[in-house]
């Protein structure tokens, strides 16, 4: 019997199996198994049937290999002629592949930062439309003053009842433009002398007013780099669009004061402060530690405000990490704190009070202190105490209480309800509604890590105002806006994705639509009258509501001006609120009108003053007047002395 011969090794030939030789080799390969098994297999038959079919698999080994090389050779000239080097690559043309089905999700990926820069964009025109219109409202002036004297002079004495930052950015323009301080005693005559300086007063007026819009982008930004970090970029895109189309957030943006500047620091202060309790490090405490003494520059209402809402998230980090951030971290965010604080007046040194510059009242105030800390106000070793001056006039020391309008009464001090009022009457009512949807989802959902920021930023500010004796307007509150938008935004989201029958479906994702036009809507409608903005259901009843800051800040004057020449009145009679001289205003021959004058002829007095003042005033509510200037000027007219 015929031994079985051994099964041979397995081929160890290296080359690539793809290429003519290798094919050849293959081949060869399995004729020798099966010659081999023919051998061992005699019935299957004999050597020469063997050989022959050894010839057609090397023949057929041999095309097949020659095929092989032709489309190489085809495909690579082909490659060439259409820019791709080098030889076929399955994973390149994967690539190629997945990029050309991909490039369309890459186009959406922009449509977010696009809507939000186009929101921003579209919302600074609308600000900068308002620059040529409106003369100087109350508190310009004096804070181009001060924001001069810190620039031209290096002192900080004209009014420290609030810091320089944001001032400083005012002035910065004007400055920049030659303007120099007057050294005019009062600092609203030095506000008017600057403003007046080399005949330039719209130019000045427009280039302190360009010097909050940086804020006012930097908010923008800000909430969009937290929001897309936390919630997602079409969540973002919605909040900086609700923010940018808020009538109360442009009124304020479109003016130099202080509102939309530490609006902006309060907003970035918590964010960073918020990273800082995720990831507390040195970097980290130190920015929280220098964003809260910007915001602290800019406005010292910040002060309070940040105190509860830093206090809140601390408190929340605690209970959800169960630890707290090492003591030396906090104390480096206090050092960098401090020592900003310090820079921001200029590293000056000195008693808060001096001797011989106090009004009675502060002396009496002073006296009811215990020794130690009435002598503390006069040490001349105080770091920065211009800061502490203006601290102790918040707090009531050498200021009295302002007066409050709500509701067609005048009153002293504050009332709790003031504050929530003016968010219903002023915000839209798109906004409202939504933030008012996002506020209660974000509560009843059992995580709140992605909420607490915008809550403790509403709950801290609001707190604080409600709880205050100022309630001169608004803008006091301004800070919760940023946080406001980011609730309707969480809203709009939640309304978008709602899930359900085709009709549930339908009539969600129309809600948010309506709603997002109608913000926009209401907001364009109301340039450039954005200060005396309410909305839809309070609008009738706007002044009988407030007025003040949120409706007559005396921005109307040049109005008032171009109306008296078009109908060629050559005297008037004026009541006018604001801190603008009326004799650099084009106006005709004016007279102030008196308490309880009532003279024949042409009669011009601002809304604030006839709803402040009834007393004095309020005879003229039984006339109807000949037209309104502006929103805020009432004109009337007498052909002879109104009936006693």
């Amino acid at each position: 019997m015929r031994s079985r011969p051994t099964r041979p090794p397995p081929n160890r030939d290296h080359r690539k199996p793809w290429t003519g030789a290798g094919i050849d080799a293959a081949v060869s390969s399995q004729c020798q198994v099966a010659v081999l098994s023919i051998l061992a297999a005699p019935e299957r038959g004999d050597t020469l049937e063997v050989k022959r079919l050894c010839d057609v698999y090397r023949n057929a080994a041999v095309r097949v290999s020659d095929a092989v090389e032709s489309l190489t050779v085809f495909a690579r000239r082909l490659l060439k002629a259409v820019g791709v080097r080098g030889g076929i690559s399955l994973d390149k043309v994967q690539k190629h592949s997945s990029d050309e089905t991909a490039s369309p999700q890459r186009w959406t990926s922009y449509l977010p930062i696009l809507a939000a820069v186009l929101s921003v964009l579209t919302a600074t025109l609308l600000i900068v439309a308002t620059y040529p219109v409106f003369s100087q409202t109350c508190d310009e002036g004096q804070h181009i003053a001060a924001g001069m004297e810190w620039l031209d002079r290096g002192t900080y004495n004209y009014e420290t009842l609030t810091p320089p930052l944001g001032r400083i950015a005012m002035a910065l323009g004007p400055y920049l433009a030659g303007t120099r301080s007057q050294g005019v005693a009062f600092v609203y005559d030095e506000g008017n002398a600057l403003l007046e300086y080399q005949g330039h007063y719209q130019r000045t007026l427009t280039l302190a007013r360009l010097g909050i819009l940086p804020f006012f982008w930097l908010t923008g930004f800000v909430l969009w780099r937290f929001v897309s970090r936390y919630y997602g970029r079409w969540h973002a895109a919605l909040a900086v669009l609700l923010f940018a189309f808020c009538p109360p957030v442009l009124a304020n943006a479109s003016l130099a004061t202080t509102d939309m500047a530490v609006t902006a620091m309060f907003l970035l202060a918590l964010v960073c402060f918020w990273k800082f309790l995720q990831e507390p490090k040195p970097s980290s405490a130190a920015f929280a530690g220098v964003t809260m003494a910007l915001a602290i520059l800019c406005k010292l209402s910040a002060v309070p405000y940040l105190g509860i809402s830093v206090t809140a998230l601390y408190v929340y980090a605690l209970i959800e990490k169960r630890h707290i951030p090492s003591w030396k971290y906090i104390g480096i965010g206090a050092a960098t704190a401090a020592l900003t604080i310090w820079a921001g007046y200029r590293f000056s040194v000195g008693p808060i009070l001096r001797e011989g510059h106090l009004s009675l009242q502060e002396m009496a105030n002073v006296r009811r202190l215990p020794e130690s800390v009435a002598r503390a106000f006069f040490f001349r070793g105080v770091p920065a105490p211009e800061f502490f001056k203006g601290l102790s006039k918040v707090f009531g020391l050498t200021e009295g209480r302002e007066n409050g309008y709500l509701f067609g009464e005048t009153y002293r001090g504050g009332r709790w309800y003031f504050f929530p009022v003016a968010i219903a009457v002023k915000t839209p009512i798109p906004l409202l509604l939504l933030a008012a949807v996002g506020t209660a989802r974000a509560l009843i959902r059992p995580r709140l890590r992605n909420a607490v920021l915008p809550l403790a930023g509403i709950a801290g500010p609001l707190s604080v105002a409600m709880l205050g004796p100022a309630n001169i307007g608004l803008r006091y509150a301004l800070v919760i806006y940023p946080f406001l938008a980011i609730l309707g935004a969480y809203a709009l989201v939640c309304l978008w994705q709602v899930s359900g029958g085709r009709n549930k479906v339908f009539a969600y994702k129309s809600i948010a639509i309506i709603l997002v036009i109608w913000n926009i809507a209401t907001c364009v409608r109301a340039t450039p009258d954005f200060i005396p903005y309410f909305n839809e259901l309070a609008a009738p009843y706007g002044s009988r509501i407030l007025v003040d800051s949120d409706f007559d800040w005396g921005q109307d004057l040049k109005r008032l001006s171009s109306v008296l020449q078009q109908q060629k009145i050559d005297s008037i009679w004026i009541s006018y609120e604001g801190s603008a001289d009326l004799k650099q205003h084009g106006l005709p021959y004016w007279q102030p009108l008196l308490p309880q004058q009532k003279p024949s002829g042409w009669i011009a007095i601002s809304e604030f003053e006839l709803k402040t003042r009834p007393g004095d005033f309020g005879w003229l509510e039984k006339y109807k007047p000949e037209r309104i200037v502006g929103k805020t000027i009432r004109l009337y007219h007498f052909d002879v002395t109104p009936a006693q």
